[in-house]
């Protein structure tokens, strides 16, 4: 290495050069901010400076006194640079308590704010224009209670108005609050009491009930006109079909007329039950002869396999085709032979 290369500055990056410039920029900016603030402050002249010797700035070379230190120790009230600030990754960062949180609805008044709102309570869709809110709801209202024969038009009550001719009465106990509902499906003026009281005559009975114990038919059952029927959830399985449930004396009086009397029902229920009995032992009986045979085949298997059989071979005969064959004459299994 010669003298001249030992003496050469180093030649400075692209990256150094671009970080000299940008601290030198950053240098000037600080400087003409310090030259700003020192020409926007007023300057203090010599009496000005004397008349601070009672308030806050001491005469030079004096100690300052303690109310004067401690009316200007006010920490960081009011500086908004030295203030507490929160870390960078949690200034976005805002907590919600969920459980004390409440849907306001978008600002929107809804039912459960005012239950007793007409807007709320009213469907608007089938509003006539002639008519306000407030008779539309009292409109909706007596067309639900009418369809749902609940509140003044219950059959009971409404029953009290009539004359005593006209009344509905309960077959029983002769009350006026009989069962609508039955009385609208099966034809039936019976109270809910009644019903309680004798449900040998007044339960209900399962489509499968009415198809074992009356031996009806579907045709039958299905026949709303012959036997009237309400519907109800299954209580087994929400997704299956709903039950169809008939009442018990309509049932019987059905099965009367068409058995003729309660002694043929009953005969019928044990020719049935003989037919019944006499199909599942001829089923058992085809059962076990097929074990039996089974059991034969196997053994005759087992049998085979432990003695070898040796076949033994008749005299040759020639078929219709020319062949010679043989035959067992204990197995009959036959082979061809060829004659030359």
């Amino acid at each position: 290495m010669t003298t001249e290369e030992r003496s050469a500055p180093p030649v400075a990056t692209e990256e150094q050069r671009t970080r000299a410039e940008v601290n030198r920029l950053k240098a000037i900016a600080i400087r003409e901010a310090l030259r700003e603030q020192a020409e926007s402050e007023p300057t203090i002249t010599g009496p000005a400076l004397n008349n601070a010797d009672s308030s806050s700035s001491p005469a030079l070379g004096s100690k300052r006194p303690f109310a004067a230190m401690a009316s200007n120790r006010r920490g960081g009230e009011g500086r908004e640079d030295i203030a507490i600030k929160p870390a960078r990754k949690l200034q976005k960062f805002v907590e919600y308590e969920f459980a004390k949180m409440k849907d306001t609805k978008g600002g929107f008044i809804s039912a459960e704010d005012d239950p007793h709102s007409l807007l709320s309570a009213v469907d608007l869709q089938d509003k006539p224009a002639h008519m306000s809110l407030e008779d539309w709801a009292k409109h909706q209202l007596k067309m639900k209670l009418m369809k749902e024969k609940s509140g003044p038009y219950e059959p009971g009550l409404s029953a009290l108005t009539m004359g005593e001719k006209e009344q509905v009465r309960c077959y029983e106990c002769g009350t006026v609050e009989v069962d609508w509902k039955w009385y609208e499906i099966f034809k039936c003026r019976v109270c809910a009491g009644c019903k309680d009281k004798m449900p040998e005559k007044y339960s209900l009975l399962t489509k499968t009930e009415c198809r074992n114990d009356y031996f009806l038919t579907d045709p039958e059952l299905r026949d709303e006109e012959l036997l009237p029927r309400i519907h109800k959830p299954n209580p087994h399985r929400s997704t299956w079909n709903n039950m169809m449930l008939y009442l018990r004396y309509q049932v019987e009086e059905f099965a009367l007329k068409k058995w003729g009397s309660m002694e043929n029902l009953d005969k019928e229920f044990e020719r049935r039950n003989g037919v019944r009995k006499k199909r599942r032992d001829d089923k058992f009986r085809a059962k076990l002869k097929s074990l039996k045979n089974k059991t034969r085949v196997e053994s005759w298997k087992r049998s085979a396999d432990n003695e070898k059989h040796e076949h033994a071979w008749g005299t040759a005969v020639t078929n219709a085709s020319g062949e010679s064959v043989r035959t067992c004459e204990e197995c009959g299994f036959e082979i061809e032979e060829l004659v030359f």
